[in-house]
């Protein structure tokens, strides 16, 4: 019996130190926020175009050249393009992540970046005869 009382004594004391005057705290997500971007733009032959955005935290970032058409009659061309990830500067975008993509509905380009301000960059790669339309869709945190 005297087992039993010490045991009961202990769990209150248990109880009662977990009762303190903490507010409960809601639980936090770990997740971050995706965006999804769409950057489309005319292309000109031997041209890059650059898109800044900005990760609000750390995580992978994921891109897949969805088109490239002729930009007079937007039929669609089988060309490759340059697409990289880099920093701003200026007026430029020095890509220091780079891949020639060729147009298609999948992931074709995947980086992990810390958070801060970076840009993505597509050029030709040398296979452009006309200039041409693109579109690049990239999702970050």
């Amino acid at each position: 019996m005297r087992g039993a009382a010490l045991l009961i004594t202990v769990a209150v004391a248990f109880v009662t130190a977990a009762c303190g005057d903490h507010a409960p705290t809601s639980p936090s997500s770990s997740t971050p926020t995706t965006s999804t971007v769409t950057f489309a733009g005319r292309l000109g032959v031997g041209d890059a175009r650059f898109y800044s955005f900005t990760n609000a935290a750390a995580g992978s970032v994921s891109a897949l050249l969805a088109s490239v058409a002729a930009a007079d009659t937007r039929l669609p061309l089988a060309i490759p393009l340059e697409v990289g990830i880099g920093v701003p500067a200026g007026t430029g975008c020095p890509a220091t992540t780079t891949q020639l993509i060729t147009p298609g509905l999948v992931s074709q380009m995947t980086v992990t970046l810390a958070a801060g301000t970076f840009c993505l960059r597509v050029a030709d790669a040398g296979g452009l005869r006309a200039p041409a339309a693109f579109a690049v869709r990239f999702s970050h945190p």
